[in-house]
C-alpha cells in the first residue's frame, strides 16, 4: 500500500455503509413513507457493497495483479483468510439457517449455489463474491492488458444489470432474456462474484493508485502496466461533490423510473451507480482525517452481527412492553444498529485487552 494513501475517510466510512446494509434488512422508514424507504434502502443504501468491494481492490488487488508467481501466491493468501472468515460465519449462522428453513430439501446444486452465489445466509454472498471478483481479474490479468480487463468487467456488470434492475425491459430483447432466464438456473441474482464484484474490486485499484493524501499522483512504485498515466483522477473535492450530487439525483431518478416501469427483479445494480462511487470514493480518499483501525473491525463485525442481533431484536420485541420496535420500523432499525454497534465495541475491545494483556507478559498473537 502506498503510504501517503489517506484512509481515515474510508475507515470512516465503513461504518456507515454497514449501518445502511441493516438498513436495506430492516427497511426503517417504512412506518413513515414508503417512497422514503425505497430511497434509503433500494437507492442510496446501494453504494454500500461496492464501497466494501474497493476497498478490497484498492488494498488487495493491486499485488495481485502483478505480473510473476508471488501473485498467485497472494491471492491464494487472500482467498485462505476470506474463506476462512466465509466458513466461521457460515457456523455461526448455521443454527439460525435452520431455524428459518432456509435448508430444506437440499440438493448438491442448491447447495453449491449457496456456497458460491448466494451465500448460506442472506448477507453472506458477499464473501463468495470478493473471492470469486478476484479470483476472476487474475486469470484476466494473466492473459490480458489493463484496458481490455477494464473493458471485459464493463461488459460483464452491463449483462449483470439485465438480470438485475433492468430485467423487465430485457422482453424487447428475447435472446437476452433467454440468456438472463437461464443464468438463473445457476444463480438466484447477478449481482455476485462474476457480474457485479470485478468492475468495483478494478475501480478500488484504480482510484486507491491514482489519488493521494496530498493530491497528487504517486510515484513511480505504481505499475505503468496497471495504473498508466493517462488514468490520473482528479482530486478536486468540489468537482467530486458536484459528480455525487448529479450522479446521485440521476440514479435515484434511474431506479424510480425502472420501477414504475415494472422493470426490477432485484435493486442491487444501477448503472449510475458506477459514476457515484467513483465520486464517493474520490471524495473519502480526498477526505483529511487520521486513519482509525477499531473502527474498521468494528464494521466488519456490525455487518457480520447484524442479521442475527435482527433475530433477537424480534425475539424481545414479542413481550407485550417492547411491542412497538416491531410496530415502528424506525424504532427496530435503531435498536439493531445500537445492539450490533455495542456487540461490536464490546468484542474489539476484548480483542484489544487480551493483546494488551499478552504484550505485558511479553507474548503475542499476532500471526
Amino acid at each position: 500500500m502506498n503510504q501517503e494513501t489517506n484512509t481515515g475517510g474510508l475507515d470512516r466510512f465503513r461504518l456507515v455503509g454497514a449501518l445502511l446494509v441493516a438498513a436495506i434488512h430492516t427497511s426503517p422508514l417504512t412506518c413513515i413513507s414508503a417512497e422514503a424507504d425505497f430511497f434509503l434502502t433500494r437507492i442510496l443504501a446501494r453504494v454500500a457493497v461496492p464501497f466494501f468491494l474497493m476497498v478490497t481492490g484498492q488494498f488487495v488487488l493491486p499485488r495481485v495483479l502483478e505480473p510473476g508467481k508471488r501473485a498467485g501466491r497472494r491471492l491464494l493468501r487472500y482467498l485462505v483468510r476470506t474463506g476462512a472468515l466465509y466458513l466461521a460465519c457460515m457456523l455461526l449462522y448455521l443454527p439460525l439457517g435452520i431455524y428459518a428453513g432456509h435448508y430444506k430439501d437440499l440438493s448438491a446444486a442448491k447447495i453449491l449455489r449457496m456456497l458460491v452465489w448466494d451465500g448460506t445466509f442472506y448477507h453472506l454472498w458477499y464473501f463468495p463474491a470478493c473471492m470469486l471478483g478476484m479470483a476472476l481479474l487474475y486469470l484476466l490479468s494473466r492473459r490480458l492488458g489493463l484496458r481490455s480487463i477494464t473493458l471485459a468487467c464493463g461488459v460483464l456488470y452491463l449483462l449483470g444489470l439485465s438480470g438485475d434492475s433492468y430485467y423487465g425491459l430485457t422482453q424487447y430483447l428475447p435472446p437476452l432474456r433467454s440468456l438472463c432466464d437461464l443464468g438463473f438456473h445457476v444463480w438466484s441474482y447477478t449481482r455476485n462474484g462474476l457480474f457485479m464484484a470485478p468492475l468495483f474490486l478494478l475501480m478500488g485499484a484504480h482510484m486507491g493508485k491514482c489519488l493521494c493524501l496530498n493530491g497528487s499522483t504517486p510515484p513511480e512504485e505504481s505499475s505503468p502496466r496497471q495504473f498508466p498515466a493517462l488514468q490520473r483522477i482528479s482530486t478536486r473535492p468540489l468537482a467530486l461533490a458536484a459528480g455525487l450530487a448529479l450522479s446521485l439525483a440521476g440514479m435515484a431518478g434511474e431506479a424510480f423510473l425502472l420501477r414504475n416501469l415494472e422493470s426490477l427483479r432485484h435493486d442491487s445494480m444501477y448503472l449510475l451507480l458506477v459514476p457515484v462511487m467513483y465520486c464517493l470514493y474520490g471524495l473519502l480518499l480526498c477526505a483529511d482525517c487520521p486513519p482509525c483501525p477499531r473502527l474498521r473491525r468494528i464494521s466488519t463485525l456490525v455487518y457480520i452481527l447484524h442479521p442475527a442481533v435482527i433475530v433477537a431484536v424480534r425475539v424481545c420485541a414479542r413481550l407485550p412492553r417492547l411491542l412497538p420496535l416491531m410496530e415502528q420500523s424506525l424504532l427496530h432499525f435503531l435498536a439493531v444498529c445500537l445492539l450490533s454497534l455495542a456487540a461490536a465495541w464490546l468484542l474489539t475491545g476484548l480483542r484489544d485487552l487480551r493483546r494488551k494483556q499478552a504484550n505485558h507478559y511479553g507474548y503475542t498473537d499476532e500471526c
